[in-house]
């Protein structure tokens, strides 16, 4: 192997692993239990849209820039779409469901890339359904465990179905935008995001009674003051700006090399920490039977991932570049300059040389 080919190695594996410190931060941080408990003096709805107003707000600027880019924005509006229904159904569902259980639940998530990427045509090993399978007994084992099951529980699920639906299209997209795009498109998603969260919060205001303070007419200074000072600010700057904005724009950029099979095994390790930090933060207990279903879940994911299907897309991406760097090490080691070098057949070429 020739050195050049050793550095591009060592820059994937740098890339890799920069993704997965970075996820492993996040989960350290618990980002499932600090919204679990600040569902219990706020309403979600409220909470969602300052977490995400916060995230949109330093990528303004990217959108204003890239306002007549229709492709971008496009791509920035599904990528919103997707990763909104992800966040919403989680906060729904943890009004109701353990934190230390959602948190494995969303590692259905790893289950959910392969799967659907072999509907898209790729080709499913039996060690993929084996993994699905003890997966669910995994999750059985968890509801048996702890508090009743619930429809919270259902909710979790759903988010990390629609997170990994998010997951592979931002696989796709970050391989057909440059690189000074991605900006731009990570502005995009999230402001999608933030507008969505305050569609969800004015419907539950006016039609779900969900908010309290929804009679404007009785709104004062006094309490419009006592909801700002009131709020959890902490928690909120802390959601929004580093596991939403940050954990987004290291994923864009990060898949460019790392496809979604591979990043579903790095969210994996989330719910171990997002558990452990319930269990100190929160209190929550399971028995023996929630352990060892929650060694069940961690197992069958990584047994999908790592066994799992790879996309046609991400084989044929892998190849191509593989090819182009071959070629620059071939062109290198040749001695070749890539310049073009122009050429002249003429019989009489030195009477050039009189010019």
């Amino acid at each position: 192997m020739s050195m050049m080919e050793e550095l591009i190695g060592i820059g994937f594996l740098e890339k890799r692993w920069w993704m997965h410190d970075y996820k492993l931060f996040h989960a350290n941080t618990s980002n499932i239990p600090v919204v679990k408990e600040v569902e219990a003096i706020i309403d979600p709805e409220a909470f969602t849209v300052v977490r995400f107003a916060v995230a949109a707000i330093p990528f303004i600027p990217f959108v204003l820039q890239a306002r007549d880019d229709a492709e971008t924005r496009n791509a920035g509006l599904e990528l919103g779409f997707w990763v909104s229904l992800g966040y919403i159904m989680q906060a729904l569902g943890l009004l109701t469901s353990d934190a230390g259980r959602a948190s494995f639940l969303t590692t259905f998530t790893a289950i959910v890339v392969p799967l659907i990427d072999g509907m898209l045509g790729s080709t499913v090993p039996a060690l993929t359904w084996f993994g699905a399978l003890m997966s669910i007994v995994g999750v059985a084992m968890l509801e048996s465990s702890g508090s009743p099951p619930c429809v919270g529980d259902l909710l979790s699920f759903l988010s990390a179905v629609f997170f990994g639906i998010h997951m592979l299209r931002t696989e796709h997209i970050s391989r057909s935008t440059s690189k000074e795009n991605f900006l731009p498109l990570l502005g995009y998603e999230i402001c999608t995001v933030s507008l969505l969260s305050t569609v969800w919060y004015s419907m539950e205001t006016w039609f779900g009674g969900g908010i309290h303070e929804s009679n404007i007419s009785s709104w004062t200074w006094a309490t419009c003051w006592h909801s700002i000072a009131t709020f959890p600010w902490i928690p909120a700057l802390y959601t929004g700006i580093f596991s939403t904005g940050l954990c987004l724009w290291v994923e864009i950029a990060a898949m460019c090399d790392v496809s979604a099979t591979e990043t579903a095994i790095i969210y994996g390790l989330e719910p171990v920490w997002g558990a452990g930090f319930a269990w100190l933060l929160l209190g929550e207990r399971w028995g023996i039977s929630g352990w060892i279903g929650a060694a069940l879940v961690i197992g069958g994911s990584l047994t999908v991932q790592i066994f799992g299907a790879s996309s046609d897309s991400t084989i044929e991406y892998k190849k191509s570049n593989m090819k182009s760097n071959d070629l620059l090490i071939s062109d290198e080691q040749n001695g070749f300059p890539t310049s073009p070098v122009a050429v002249n057949t003429r019989k009489d070429s030195p009477d050039l040389l009189k010019k």
